[in-house]
């Protein structure tokens, strides 16, 4: 059995694949696997890895069914101490297999790690394919969370320049790229689920994230484990129709991360910060958005289902609302 399950999910994205699957090749560590989830590319993204990594396990789905649960798919077809979630878009230097693994075998409390994720700028077809390893502009370094309950990239946009090279615990990872182990997905599967099928995509890995931290799983970065990612929306054609479904999602599953984790004393403490953002997030969207009236109707239709989950994290949390209120700055 390996100890670490690569899982991919892919979506027409070809164009990022010989590049990420390079990097693994070049991993100084190397007892790991590759299992590739296909979301109904209509690109050539599976042949490709048929021709060329005859040796990846791929499971083609014949229709998109979301980041979270095409995850969900991956990681339970694999056996493996920790299961690597990567976006094909990510590049790996060749001893971040090794480096995560080598604090994940050190701290075994610790569910989820992750390193310094930098930008990759550099176009897919651009022949200077090394060129974005220059770059140390940050993408994530884990996510933060404010007390009005806001979720961004800790570190996003700055330079690198030294700042960042402590080990320390983060309130979770991006999706993009991050470890846990697999004892810890199973603990606090709910529904058997890891990811949040209901969430489709984005926003799944905070509500995990939240998760863990509940259940008594602390998150570690690690420094010396680096990696770049490109952020990519799609073709210009597309991009303005993508964007819209990425803000309707992003406005519901926000919401629906507060409704399945957030304690009501910590709620409570932190009014006075969340509701001026949560209505300035509906009033511009349903005032400038009119579509985002549709995802208001999704959100209260499927409140009463992420209450019943709530149900079950609230039932086998292990910290209580002080040990979640230090994370809220």
């Amino acid at each position: 059995m390996p100890k670490v399950a690569v899982v991919i999910v892919t979506w027409s994205s070809k164009r990022f694949l010989e590049d990420c699957f390079a990097s693994l090749e070049g991993q100084s560590f190397k007892d790991f696997t590759v299992t590739v989830v296909d979301n109904a590319s209509v690109d050539d993204s599976v042949q490709f890895l048929r021709e060329e990594y005859p040796t990846v396990s791929i499971l083609e789905n014949f229709k998109n069914l979301g980041f979270a649960r095409a995850c969900n798919q991956g990681i339970k077809l694999t056996k493996s101490d920790y299961v690597l979630i990567i976006n094909p878009d990510v590049i790996l230097d060749e001893n971040f297999l090794l480096r995560l693994v080598k604090a994940a075998d050190e701290s075994p409390e610790v569910g989820a790690f992750g390193g310094k994720l930098y930008l990759n700028k550099t176009n897919p077809e651009s022949i200077e394919k090394l060129s974005f390893k220059n770059n140390n502009e940050v993408d994530s370094l884990g996510l933060e969370v404010s007390k009005s309950r806001r979720v961004s990239e800790r570190g996003e946009g700055q330079k690198d320049k030294g700042q960042f090279n402590s080990s320390q615990s983060v309130f979770g990872f991006s999706g993009a790229c991050v470890l846990y182990r697999r004892v810890a997905l199973e603990e606090v599967a709910v529904n058997d689920e890891y990811f949040d099928v209901d969430f489709f995509a984005y926003k799944e890995d905070v509500d995990l994230a939240w998760r863990l931290q509940l259940y008594g799983w602390k998150a570690q970065f690690e420094p010396t484990a680096v990696a770049w990612h490109r952020r990519f929306l799609g073709a210009d054609k597309k991009r303005g129709k993508v964007s819209a479904q990425l803000r309707s999602m992003s406005l519901r599953n926000q919401h629906l991360v507060i409704i399945k984790n957030e304690d009501t004393s910590n709620l409570l403490r932190h009014l006075i910060y969340v509701v001026p953002r949560s209505l300035g997030m509906w009033g511009y969207a349903l005032i400038f958005e009119p579509f985002q009236w549709r995802t208001l109707i999704r959100l209260f239709k499927q409140a009463p289902k992420s209450l019943q989950k709530r149900k079950i994290i609230m039932s086998h949390r292990k910290i209580g609302p002080e040990g979640i209120r230090k994370w809220f700055k």
